[in-house]
């Protein structure tokens, strides 16, 4: 499998494409930390940020260099960390379940590789190409 690599100039809508013909399975969000933290720690609604915008332009932390690449042996909570520690923003991984809602990763879905996390989503019927 071929890296993906991030950098500041692509497009959101971009990034997640790419990610998405590699793990169709999976999905990616991006949002603002404190979105995140307000909306997760109170239950309400993550505003996410515009797909058609470059990540240089929702970025938070400007003063750290650094471009993200992402492979399959990726953990899925070390591709979230690095979004939020070298731009500053809150990136999760997603997916959509066979009932056609989405979910957010967590617990041990967070410690399995993009790989692995792909197949089981597959075994369990998931949705391909989620939103």
């Amino acid at each position: 499998m071929a890296e993906i690599h991030i950098t500041g100039q692509k497009m959101l809508k971009s990034i997640n494409a790419e990610f998405q013909e590699a793990f169709p399975y999976l999905c990616l969000s991006f949002c603002s930390v404190a979105d995140w933290k307000k909306a997760t720690g109170n239950g309400g609604t993550i505003h996410c940020f515009d797909p058609n915008k470059r990540l240089s332009e929702v970025r938070v932390k400007k003063d750290v260099a650094g471009d993200i690449s992402i492979h399959g042996r990726t953990l899925v909570k070390n591709l979230e960390k690095s979004f939020h520690d070298i731009y500053g923003i809150c990136c999760q991984v997603c997916y959509t379940g066979k009932d056609g809602r989405g979910y957010y990763t967590s617990g041990k879905y967070d410690d399995l590789t993009l790989s692995q996390l792909n197949k089981e989503l597959e075994k369990l019927g998931c949705k391909k190409k989620p939103k």
